[in-house]
């Protein structure tokens, strides 16, 4: 008899699918294959739209993955990219500048989408929308008082 990956979603296999997003940046489908006791990325998938307590869960140790992109960055950051020449000069090495520049912006790009309010730049967008929301209800106050007055006046 040949064992196959699980196809019955249970809390438990749940749990553990959302413990290993949370805790590790490799793609999903490379976590299944790392753990065979995990079903295929699809079926994971559509497990989200099945089961909503295990949507909950996925969305937050995505939300935590955020988290562990934000650091991977300082990481990268501060490895060095200089070598040492044939004369024995250290030098910057440009490949490997531009190859931390791509790793950095890709991973504050998914933390920016992960955990939106901590690395994102909604906290701005928010804000001007509260303060169009005020001034557009100021707006509406002074058309009032305006069409109020142009009544009188006629």
């Amino acid at each position: 008899m040949t064992m196959g990956r699980p196809t019955i979603y249970t809390p438990e296999l749940g749990d553990k699918i959302c413990d290993l997003l949370a805790s590790d940046t490799a793609c999903l489908d490379e976590i299944c294959d790392r753990y065979p006791e995990l079903p295929c990325q699809g079926t994971i998938y559509a497990w989200r739209h099945r089961h909503i307590d295990f949507s909950k869960k996925y969305l937050q140790a995505m939300h935590s993955r955020g988290n562990l992109y934000a650091e991977e960055t300082l990481k990268i950051a501060r490895e060095k990219s200089t070598f040492i020449d044939a004369e024995g000069n250290q030098k910057i090495d440009p490949g490997y500048v531009a190859w931390q520049k791509m790793n950095v912006n890709l991973r504050q790009w998914h933390a920016s989408k992960l955990a939106p309010k901590t690395y994102g730049d909604k906290q701005v967008i928010e804000q001007v929308t509260t303060e169009n929301d005020a001034l557009k209800s100021e707006l509406a106050e002074l058309r009032l008082k305006l069409d109020a007055e142009a009544k009188r006046d006629h």
